[in-house]
Order: structure tokens, then sequence, then C-alpha cells
């Protein structure tokens, strides 16, 4: 899925009713949470680190990582990836710099943070490259933006890995699922237990179809109602998106059929490709 192709033509229905549907909603929708308190970090554990900045971003990295000779392509990467993530999520790309913490993959990033990897905080990204490049980019930026962690997790996964950068086709994936028959239907997605019990593709692949299924149809507006939903799964997609949930999901299906063939991710194939060599 590219920018272009997320914020182009959607269909007619995807901002007519919207008017109508927050009347409808009333107080049935949340505000986002305040933003978290930013964590300290213990300059004596970085004193070896290496620090490389480059548009927006201040790269600290552990000298034996191994994108320490190639750090000047991963700062450009990333700061493509935080503006095309910003236009697609429709908001200024931040002033202020971005600490991005790189680590070591293994436990050395828990030993130092206290904390499972990746993760974010007001001004830094903490990320030991097990994940892929805008996952936690993503988390950053919508934070930014005010959208903290609603009550679906299948709705604070789905977009991060939507735009994580990797390459992958989500819906391609999906589809995939339907037709070995491990497809998890939707009315099951919004049950945080039964989401996080889980297969990682499994979960990774519906929730970020998912969410570029409601993106490109509905426009951020209702999906940020959904994500922001206070009450139960179904009866937000019903009320949100006037529609029977299993209508929703054969629409949703639909989608990701007719997307099976259109790479995912907002870069050409030749960048896709380099930075794939990069990380061999």
């Amino acid at each position: 899925m590219t920018a272009r192709w997320i914020n182009g033509n959607r269909t007619s229905c995807g901002r007519i009713t919207v008017t109508v549907i927050v009347c409808i909603l009333g107080g049935l929708l949340v505000l986002a949470a305040c933003g978290k308190k930013e964590a300290e970090i213990d300059p004596a554990k970085y004193a070896e680190w290496k620090l490389y900045s480059y548009g927006h971003f201040n790269i600290h990295y552990d000298p034996r990582s191994s994108w320490g000779p190639k750090m000047a392509d991963l700062a450009r990467g990333y700061e493509r990836f935080l503006t095309e993530i910003c236009g697609i999520l429709e908001m200024p790309v931040p002033e202020d710099k971005i600490e991005l913490y790189v680590y070591v993959p293994g436990p050395d990033g828990k030993e130092i943070t206290g904390r499972t990897l990746p993760f974010s905080t007001a001004n830094t990204i903490h990320w030991d490259a097990l994940y892929p490049y805008g996952y936690q980019l993503t988390k950053f930026l919508l934070a930014k933006k005010g959208i903290e962690p609603g009550n679906f997790q299948v709705m604070n996964e789905g977009v991060p890995h939507l735009l994580d950068f990797s390459g992958i086709n989500y819906h391609d994936k999906t589809n995939r699922l339907v037709n070995s028959g491990k497809f998890v239907p939707l009315s099951e997605l919004g049950d945080n237990n039964r989401f996080d019990s889980l297969a990682f593709p499994v979960k990774r692949s519906e929730s970020a179809s998912l969410c570029g299924f409601i993106m490109y149809n509905y426009g951020l507006e209702r999906l940020f109602m959904l994500w922001k939903s206070s009450v139960g799964w179904q009866r937000s997609i019903e009320t949100i998106f006037q529609s029977p949930i299993d209508e929703f999901e054969k629409k949703w299906l639909e989608f990701a059929r007719a997307n099976t063939t259109s790479p995912e991710g907002t870069m050409d194939n030749d960048t896709v490709q380099d930075l794939r060599m990069l990380i061999q």
C-alpha cells in the first residue's frame, strides 16, 4: 500500500455519513489519553555508543551493531519513513529531534532499559531491528498525533503493522488465511484475549489488512473513531460503519482479494530491495 494508494480517491460512502455517525455515537467514543511520561536515560549505560545525526534523527547505536557501517543508509531510510508516515497520518513532521536508539538484537536492550523492545517514549524510540523499521516509528507518531492505545488491540497493532515498511502484502496474507481455513473472523478480533492468543503472523496480517481496508474506504476519521470507541467491538463497527458485522467482514475480504498483487509499503521496489540487502 502506498501513500498515494492510501490517500487516493476513496469510495463516496467514505465521508458522507461521518457527521451523522458522530451524532449517533454521542458519548460512546472517548478521547485519547495524555502522552506518556518521558523515561529517564542513563548516559552511563550508553557511554561507549556512537551518534549519527541526520535530518530529524539523532541515531545512537551500539558500536557492535551490524548497522554501524551502514548508518547513513539507515538514517536516510528513516527520514523517508518519517515523511511518508506523517503524510499518511495527515500530520506535520515533528519539529523536535527524534532520539533513535539502535540496539544489538538479543537481551542487551532489555538489560539496559529494563523494558522489552521495541518501545518509545515522548522523544525517543528504542529499536533492536527485530521489528520492521516503521512499526515503532508509527506508534511514536500516533502518540505525537494524540492517538494513544485504545481498547482494541487489533487496532493498536494494525496501523503500526500496516505502515511498517516491511514490504509484506498483508492483504495477500489475509487472503491466504481465508483460503487455508485459518482466517480468524472479524467478530473475534476485537476480543483482546483472543487476539493476543493468535499466532503472530495471523494477528499481524489480519490487523494490518483490516486497518488498510478501513483507511482506504472510510478515511482516517472513522478509522480513529473505531480506535477510540469505548463500547463493544461489534456495536462499534455496526454503528460507525452502518453495516452488520458479517457484511462488513465480507466487504473487507473482497477488498483483500482485490489487492493481493499490490506490495505493501510506500517505497519503490528498488528501495525495498536495497534495504533488504542491508540487513542480510
